[in-house]
């Protein structure tokens, strides 16, 4: 019977250890899509120049050719800009509940160094990921 309870206690620890990894994958991959999403659409310089930049560079554009494309790629940057804020609060309630999720999983010394590893990913992603949630009364 002992032996038997050590097996249980062995594949839920396997079970447990996995999920945490799903789980983490989930939350890094959706903060890793926020921040790329974010440099996607505003870098520095705007995006839209920057693009009509490799474009005369790459097709050897006229400057009557980048005066007819600019208002096209700057519209383009505009919608493409306004369907990311779109988007932001989605991917931040996302990125909430995932990590609710791993966070109420782990004990209290992890769950000191989950919220520090948000902190350096949204440092990482200058800002644009959601802070660590705040600690649940069912912990």
């Amino acid at each position: 019977m002992t032996k038997n309870r050590s097996k249980l206690k062995l594949a839920v620890g396997v079970v447990s250890v996995f999920l945490v990894g799903v789980a983490s994958g989930v939350l890094g991959a959706s903060l890793y899509f926020e921040g790329e999403m974010e440099n996607l659409f505003h870098r520095r310089p705007p995006h839209g120049e920057e693009i009509l930049k490799r474009l005369t560079r790459d097709l050897g554009l006229t400057a009557r050719q980048q005066e007819e494309i600019r208002p096209i790629i700057m519209t383009f940057d505009k919608k493409a800009s306004d369907l990311k804020e779109q988007y932001r609060p989605q991917m931040r309630q996302l990125h909430d509940q995932v990590a609710t999720l791993i966070r109420n999983r782990l004990d209290d010394k992890q769950k000191i160094a989950f919220d520090e590893i948000n902190e350096r990913l949204k440092k990482r992603f200058r800002g644009s990921a959601s802070p660590p949630p705040p600690r649940s009364v069912q912990e």
